[in-house]
C-alpha cells in the first residue's frame, strides 16, 4: 500500500468526492482527513492520483523528511 499526501483536502465534503471518485475508479482506498492522506494499493498510484487530479486534488507521495517528521 502506498500513502498520497492530499494537501488540498480540508473537510468531510472532501472525503466524499474523494471516496466517491475513487470507488467510481474501482480503486480501494483509506482516507484520513486529519493527516490529509489517502492511501491505495501500490499497483493504483498513477490512476489515483490522476483520478484525484480529475476532481481538483494534487496528490503526491510524501518525500523522505516528510516520512520521518511527518
Amino acid at each position: 500500500m502506498t500513502t498520497l499526501k492530499v494537501p488540498d483536502m480540508h473537510c468531510e465534503k472532501c472525503v466524499a468526492r474523494i471516496h466517491e471518485t475513487l470507488e467510481k475508479a474501482q480503486i480501494e482506498h483509506k482516507i484520513d482527513l486529519s493527516k490529509k492522506t489517502v492511501t491505495v494499493p501500490d499497483e493504483s498510484v498513477e490512476k489515483a492520483k490522476s483520478e484525484l487530479n480529475e476532481i481538483g486534488f494534487s496528490a503526491k507521495k510524501p518525500g523522505f523528511f516528510s516520512k520521518l517528521f511527518g
